[in-house]
């Protein structure tokens, strides 16, 4: 009989390693694109998403059920880069920020972004994360799950949020459309 209850728990330990790999596979793209688009720090930036994942993979073997794991895993995400960012900024000085001159025509898409990840770094931690979930994509619906907005606000505050954004870039003499 023992034998059988052994056998039993290593059946549903491989499942739930099956399961946990599809996740894995599924989700870690999209965490990756929306952390750096938050932090800009690749290396921290991995070590994010792995705490998620060593996070998520031992609520799964304590036997708890997650109903959303993508929207688990994305909200994880951007609680952990606010987090994180909040951290830095404690240890971030006014001075070591500069302007990003635009130098190099051929450089021009990778200055673009440079300036537009400058832009996003001035915001609140709950205006970037809705430009960043908006941008990757997601349906009001989708942002106000994920980001604990009501439903109802969700597009007064991205507008409101879009407009910020290009003021601030407006200031830094870039155009956002």
């Amino acid at each position: 009989m023992s034998q059988i209850s052994y056998y039993n728990r290593l059946i549903i330990k491989d499942t739930a390693l099956n399961n946990f790999e599809t996740i894995y596979k599924e989700n870690y793209q999209k965490m990756y694109c929306i952390a750096l688009n938050m932090i800009n720090d690749r290396d921290a930036v991995c070590d994010i998403i792995q705490e998620i994942f060593i996070y998520y993979h031992k609520i799964s073997q304590n036997g708890n059920t997650i109903n959303n794991p993508k929207s688990w895993l994305v909200r994880a995400t951007i609680n952990k880069c606010i987090d994180h960012s909040k951290c830095q900024k404690k240890h971030l000085k006014i001075d070591s920020i500069e302007p990003i001159p635009i130098i190099d025509d051929s450089l021009e898409k990778n200055q673009e972004e440079k300036i537009i990840k400058q832009a996003l770094s001035r915001l609140k931690p709950k205006e970037k994360t809705l430009a960043l979930l908006y941008s990757e994509g997601m349906s009001y619906k989708e942002i106000s799950e994920l980001s604990g907005i009501k439903f109802s606000s969700v597009g007064k505050m991205l507008s409101r949020t879009i407009k910020k954004l290009d003021e601030i870039l407006k200031k830094m003499n870039y155009e956002m459309y």
